[in-house]
This record gives C-alpha cells, sequence and structure tokens, in this order.
C-alpha cells in the first residue's frame, strides 16, 4: 500500500523545526534532501509546515507564544518570508523549485474555490514545483480558521487527492499513554479503529511553539482515513524516514484507511461550519437513516439559529441525539412553504460515518 504512493502529503510541526537560535536549518535541509530523493522517483509531494510564527517569534527574538490572534498574525507575517526563504535555499541545493500556498478554511468549503486550489496544485505539479502549504494566519478570522496544520494536512491530503499522509513528529508515534508521564506507554504500530484509540490514549500535553499534540494529530488522521488515505505518525527525527516509510519499513504508527468518503459529503462533515440545527420527527428520521431519503421540510418541528440556503445544519432527532449534518435548501424563513430542505446529496449520516 504505501510502496505504491505516487503523490504524498508531509506535514512537518513547529517543534521539529525549532533550533536554538530559530529554524534548525539542519533538519530542514535533511528533510529537502529526503523529499527531493523521493521526487526523483517520480513521487509527488507537497509539504505542510508550520514554522512561521515560530520564525517570526525567533525574528524578533520573543520568548513566547503569542497571546492574541492579532498578534499570531503580526508574527506570522514577520515569520512566513523566513521560513520560505530557508525552504527555498536548502530545496535549490537539491535542484528543486518551491512554491507557497496559504490556505483558509473558506478556501476549502467552497466548491469552486476548492477546485480553483485544486487545479492550482495540479499546475504546480506538472512544473515540477514543491508546493509549501501554511495556513494563510496573516489574513484569517476566528471563523475562516482552520486551527492546526495537522488538520491543514489532512484537508490538503483529500484536496490533491494523496495516496499517503506523513505527519511528522517529535513522538516516534502514537502510544497507549502519554509517555512523557508514564514510562511503560507502549507504541502502537496499527490502528484500525481510530475511536477506540481515542477512549483509550491520553493526549493533554501541548508543544512549546505548536497548537496541536498528538490530539489534533488523530483528528486529522481520522479525517484523512475517512477519505480512504492511510496516515503514517511517525519520529520526524528518525534518519532519512521519509524514504524508510516508502519502501515499506514499519515506522511510528499506521492509520489505516476506511471506506472512501465523497468529497462533498467531506467537506459537510469536516469544513463547512454549521449555523443552525433542525429537530425531526420520528419520519424524517427514519427516511433520512434507514432509506436514505432527503429530508422534507414537514419533517423538521422545531430549528435552532439562523440558516440561509447554502448553510450547513445539524439534523438531530426529537430524542436530541445528532443524526448528521447537511447543506439546507431554503432558509428558515421559507422553511414552512417550501417542500424539500436538504437534499440526500447533500447530507451526511453520522452513523453511517462512525461504522466505516
Amino acid at each position: 500500500m504505501l510502496r505504491k504512493a505516487k503523490r504524498i502529503v508531509v506535514k512537518v510541526g513547529s517543534q521539529l523545526l525549532a533550533g536554538r537560535e530559530g529554524l534548525n536549518r539542519e533538519f530542514i535541509e535533511s528533510l529537502c534532501s529526503q523529499i527531493a530523493e523521493v521526487r526523483e522517483k517520480g513521487i509527488e509531494v507537497v509539504l505542510v509546515s508550520s514554522g512561521a510564527v515560530l520564525a517570526g517569534i525567533k525574528a524578533l527574538k520573543l520568548k513566547r507564544k503569542p497571546f492574541s490572534l492579532a498578534e499570531k498574525q503580526a508574527l506570522s507575517a514577520v515569520g512566513q518570508p523566513y521560513l520560505m526563504a530557508e525552504y527555498r535555499k536548502a530545496f535549490q541545493k537539491f535542484g528543486v523549485e518551491t512554491g507557497q500556498v496559504l490556505l483558509t478554511a473558506e478556501d476549502l468549503r467552497s466548491k469552486e474555490r476548492f477546485h480553483n486550489a485544486k487545479n492550482t496544485f495540479g499546475a504546480l505539479f506538472k512544473l515540477g514545483v514543491i508546493p509549501i502549504v501554511n495556513e494563510n494566519d496573516t489574513l484569517s478570522t476566528e471563523e475562516i480558521r482552520i486551527g492546526d496544520n495537522d488538520n491543514l494536512s489532512a484537508h490538503v491530503s483529500v484536496l490533491v487527492d494523496a495516496d499517503l499522509l506523513i505527519i511528522l513528529t517529535t513522538s516516534p508515534g502514537v502510544f497507549d499513554k502519554n509517555p512523557e508521564r508514564y514510562p511503560d506507554a507502549r507504541l502502537i504500530p496499527v490502528i484500525e479503529d481510530i475511536k477506540e484509540a481515542l477512549e483509550k490514549c491520553d493526549f493533554s500535553t501541548q508543544s512549546t511553539y505548536g497548537t496541536g499534540g498528538m490530539a489534533t494529530k488523530i483528528e486529522a488522521a481520522a479525517k484523512a482515513a475517512k477519505k480512504g488515505i492511510p496516515v503514517i505518525i511517525a519520529g520526524g527525527r528518525e534518519e532519512r524516514v521519509i524514504e524508510r516509510i516508502l519502501k515499506g519499513e514499519r515506522l511510528g504508527t499506521l492509520v489505516m484507511p476506511s471506506k472512501k468518503l465523497k468529497a462533498k459529503g467531506y467537506r459537510i462533515l469536516y469544513l463547512m461550519k454549521p449555523v443552525g440545527k433542525l429537530f425531526i420527527d420520528e419520519g424524517a428520521e427514519e427516511a433520512l437513516v434507514k432509506n436514505g431519503k432527503s429530508l422534507l421540510s414537514k419533517g423538521v418541528k422545531r430549528t435552532e439559529g439562523e440558516f440561509k440556503k447554502g448553510d450547513a445544519v445539524e439534523v438531530y432527532g426529537l430524542n436530541g441525539e445528532l443524526i448528521g449534518k447537511g447543506i439546507v435548501r431554503c432558509s428558515k424563513e421559507e422553511l414552512e412553504r417550501s417542500k424539500l430542505c436538504i437534499h440526500r446529496d447533500d447530507f451526511v449520516l453520522l452513523k453511517e460515518m462512525e461504522q466505516k
């Protein structure tokens, strides 16, 4: 499975990039060397890299993380050019050109912008350029932020139809317990059931400069896996880790893929922020859950929140159990005089996804 990968996404976090006096140039050069080697074998690579805020912190000689979103955006504006300059310098040693791609959640939620981004990546691949992706922190607001580059890497994997996502971290992989607290913690070589892993593992610690710990990596892996993409979470400081993974060597933790979720379903489930809630009767629930039918407006008994046509909403049974998410075909005000509320093609059943 891994040896057959023709397009991969590699995500690297801030802690791996952190050096004593700034960015860790030795690590960056090693990473770029591996990616260049992989590329020579005909494998297309996207690099999702954190580190802009870290580079800004180091450039301004600060000794703390930013306190606010505005401060983070400012530090990202300072640090992103430094980060790209280091990558470009390292990749040029191996004759490889790079391109910067900055994304927000809105670029991925919108079908049109999603396909525009997809086309951009396709053009970069044809030009032989390595896309280096980061969240557009400088312009992002809370409403359009993805929030962490682990989840961004999952979204990018879906966007480019990757065969494999490799998340490099300071940990050798995923453990059944927090190895910083428990000496008997055991590395988990394969995760087939994400839900079970989340119930058993403790990921309470956070990284020094990053926005998430192992929990966000598991969350991201679950998203990619539900789109049919295998994920490896492995130690970024392992020698030639990317090449060894692609040769089939067992490193880190392999999160197995599940049945593929369609692109629209992925956007609805993971990228579109619900702005309202619909509570439906038993007949409508049976039509949605058991018969795979659309949701008619007459089946909606009450609503919460304000929504308009094209918005995402959560759908609940009358007992309060969340059934799924969908895109409404009418506004809240139009609900009573509209026949169709949510078309089945615009609905994701959560129970169905949990079984995959």
